[in-house]
């Protein structure tokens, strides 16, 4: 069972969630870790300061006595330690990608182990620093293991090690005692013949540590071959459990067997995706899932949830922040060439072009009220947005407004162009 950490406020106290941070900092543990997972119960208004810091945040329904709400909780933790919350927790995911739809599949942000392969040249690093950034958003510390010393840095990550000299186990350790350090170990100082038992020494103090303060949150092992090789004689010095970890792998058939048995999901990146994710069936003695006949675009993977026993499934990568800033620029005031909206109307009598998020804008506002109707109804900017402009988030948004028939044209436009302005900072 999780060890939990119920705090209730019934009497609308505004310095509870203050006491949380502090108990959590003075205790080395976070809130944000299957270890100890922060449930707070509300009643008032003034109690959304203690539910945002909580992992599981809870209020009370108005025809529901506290007394009998707090202990409605109790026992749904008692039965199913949460199991049943999971969906409702907003914090407790992370996003792997975007199915065809647009909508977000994610994964649980503890518990699960994502092997992320693929050939050099694959996209697999630039998908596995994605999903880094995003845990870092979530506030998570993640410690990233790097056997060659080439994992790419940000700003706010730290490094440790370097091919001159190899960090010490205690040296990695202490830097992870402060909650803030992102670690990248570089090993690339150690001969490769050495890393796999440096690994084993460090896997076993990484787990005591997460025993004790539930972090790093999650583990990135950049070549997962070269610390557990399929042909190596790798015996203890495999973990017998991983748990938030993150392995990339060339080819997963270079992995040793006991560390592919413990992957959740299979995430295969570049353009042969079905021998990718057959090295993993084939490891596991499963039969060789069903995929996509072609490797899609650039911007997408194919993952395979082996543990629920789902297909796989194509998923268009969410654009790292470097990615971002570079379409930014080019959706905002670049010239889109083919992919330009074309305002036609019903009977095709316009042929308005916006090349750009800027000139959409500004057409959109003065374009007739029956050629702003018709494509809306019809879901064309929603489908220009999500197939264009690739922004799958706004592309929902502006989808939901689509589907409001009830609205006049006026609060359609105002509502759908005020969406385009709040995401991109366009002058409104």
């Amino acid at each position: 069972m999780r060890y939990l950490a119920l705090a209730m406020s019934l009497d609308g106290t505004l310095e509870a969630a203050g006491r949380i941070d502090a108990a959590l900092e003075q205790l080395r543990r976070s809130g944000r870790r299957a270890l100890l997972v922060v449930v707070s119960i509300g009643s008032e208004a003034n109690d959304h300061s203690l539910l945002d810091v909580s992992e599981c945040a809870v209020a009370m329904a108005d025809a529901l006595p506290a007394e009998a709400g707090v202990v409605e909780l109790i026992e749904e933790l008692v039965r199913d330690d949460l199991q049943a919350a999971r969906a409702r927790i907003p914090h407790d995911s992370l996003l792997l990608g975007f199915d065809e739809a647009g909508d977000a599949v994610c994964i649980p942000a503890h518990g699960d182990n994502v092997l992320v392969a693929g050939p050099r040249g694959s996209g697999k690093s630039s998908y596995a620093f994605g999903l880094l950034e995003r845990l870092i958003q979530k506030k998570y510390q993640p410690c990233v293991i790097d056997p060659r010393g080439d994992f790419p840095l940000r700003e706010d990550l730290v490094k440790l090690g370097s091919r001159l000299r190899a960090p010490r186990v205690s040296e990695i350790i202490t830097a992870l005692t402060d909650p803030s350090v992102k670690l990248v170990v570089n090993l690339s100082g150690l001969p490769p013949y050495e890393q796999p038992g440096f690994c084993s020494e460090l896997f076993t103090a990484l787990m005591v540590m997460r025993r004790w303060t539930g972090r790093p949150h999650w583990i990135l092992v950049n070549g997962a071959q070269h610390l557990w090789p399929s042909g190596g004689r790798v015996g203890g010095g495999v973990p017998s459990k991983l748990g938030e970890t993150i392995l990339l792998a060339e080819n997963p058939g270079d992995v040793a067997l006991p560390i592919l048995r413990q992957v959740d999901v299979a995430v295969a990146a570049g353009p042969a995706p079905a021998r990718v994710l057959g090295q993993v069936a084939e490891a596991l003695a499963e039969a060789s899932p069903h995929l996509p006949l072609s490797a899609g675009q650039a911007d997408e993977v194919i993952a395979w949830f082996i543990t629920e026993g789902h297909w796989p499934r194509r998923l268009r990568v969410p654009p790292g922040r470097a990615e971002r800033l570079r379409r930014l620029h080019g959706h905002v005031e670049g010239d889109l060439g083919s992919g330009s909206f074309i305002f036609r109307g019903p009977e095709g009598r316009l042929d308005l072009r916006a090349n750009n998020l800027s000139t959409f804008c500004q057409l959109a506002e003065d374009v007739d009220e029956q050629a702003w109707l018709f494509h809306l109804w019809h879901g064309d900017f929603s489908r220009w947005i999500r197939q264009v402009l690739r922004d799958d988030e706004l592309a929902r948004e502006v989808s939901t407004i689509e589907r409001r028939y009830e609205l006049p044209a006026a609060d359609s436009r105002r509502q759908l162009l005020g969406a385009i302005t709040h995401r991109y900072a366009l002058p409104a």
